[in-house]
Order: structure tokens, then sequence, then C-alpha cells
């Protein structure tokens, strides 16, 4: 197999690089791909020489950027020119997946960022509205008592669902305020008087 002739084309900006990455993996993993029926079909017409010098990181890079692979031992057999080109495209593969997963990581991160003004404000409303939900909660179980005392049952209408519970100690609301507190969205006087206000 004639080595495809690629111009290289890798831009400099992250979200750009990503995006090359992306297209340079799919491209070399079909190459591979076809490679590796032609070694197949090769292997059993001739044998390939032992030792073979592994890949350098120069050279992946190089077919990483989109440049065309040439076998520096122009003597070699076929087989041999396309086991070494399989392997320069391994490393390849193995370098530009470190870098995918790195500038991903990074994009995402940034992304992230650019939206922390917002995710606070709504960590936050979600926090204190479930704080408000467990002084209800709270308030309702006083109104229980006194239902009974009066002599009345103390069915409620909606006593099938728990919806936060009272908010006595230990619970996921606690534990999600601790982590707002963490972040620094809310600071733990937010919490503390949220909590401390008094039940309907």
């Amino acid at each position: 197999m004639v080595a495809r002739k690629l111009k290289p084309t890798a831009p400099v900006d992250g979200e750009g690089m990503l995006a090359f990455l992306d297209q340079r993996i799919r491209e070399m993993q079909a190459d591979d791909a076809v490679d590796l029926k032609q070694q197949i079909a090769l292997e059993g017409t001739m044998s390939a020489a032992r030792g073979a010098a592994g890949a350098d990181s120069a050279r992946a890079e190089a077919m990483l950027r989109g440049e065309e692979f040439n076998a520096r031992d122009k003597t070699i057999s076929e087989l041999d020119a396309l086991i070494a080109r399989r392997q320069v495209r391994a490393l390849a593969l193995k370098i530009g997946q470190s870098k995918q997963h790195r500038l991903a990581t990074e994009r995402a991160g940034e992304i992230w960022a650019s939206h922390f003004t917002e995710i606070a404000a709504v960590e936050k409303q979600r926090v204190l509205l479930a704080l408000e939900l467990q002084r209800v909660n709270r308030a309702r179980e006083h109104l229980r008592e006194r239902i009974i005392a009066a002599g009345g049952a103390g069915f409620l209408s909606t006593d099938s669902v728990n919806l936060l519970g009272l908010g006595d100690g230990g619970d996921e609301v606690l534990w999600a305020a601790e982590r707002l507190i963490s972040d620094q969205i809310v600071s733990r006087a937010e919490i503390e008087r949220a909590r401390s206000k008094s039940d309907v």
C-alpha cells in the first residue's frame, strides 16, 4: 500500500487542534485497518526481518500532523516497510489520543468556568429552597402533633412521600450545603441563617 499523502494542516489554537486531532485519529485508525489487512496478506507470502527498529516520537508526531510516512531504509521489503509504518502510526495514535484527552479536559474546564456564575446561582437557590422545604416539613409535623393532641387523626394528604425530610442531621440537603460551602458558593453563615429561621 502506498502511504496516502497528506498536507499538514494542524491548527495552533486549542479548540481547532482538538477538532484536528479528532479527524486525524479517525483517519489513522481507518488507514491502519487497511494496512493490517495488507500485512496479513503479505505475511502469507514473505517473512518480516527480525529485530525491526521501533517507532520514534519525532516521526510519530510528523504522521500525527498529517505528513507522509517514508521508510528510512529504501532497501527493506514491502512487508517490513508496512510494519514500520504501522509502528509509527501506533505511536502517533497514542500521542494523539493523549493530547486529545488533555485538550478535551481543558476545554470542559473552560466551559464549566464560563458558566460558573450561573452554576453558583442555581446551586445556591436549589439548596436554600431545600432548606426552606425542610422548614415547611417541620411545621407540618407540628401541625400533625396539634391535630393529634386535639383528638383528630394524624393523617396528612402527602404522608406517602418524604420530600427531603425534616433536616435533623445527616441528610442529603446538609451534604449539599457543605459542598456549596466547600466550593465557596455560599458561606457557612448563610446556611446557618437559612436553617435557623423560625419554622413556618
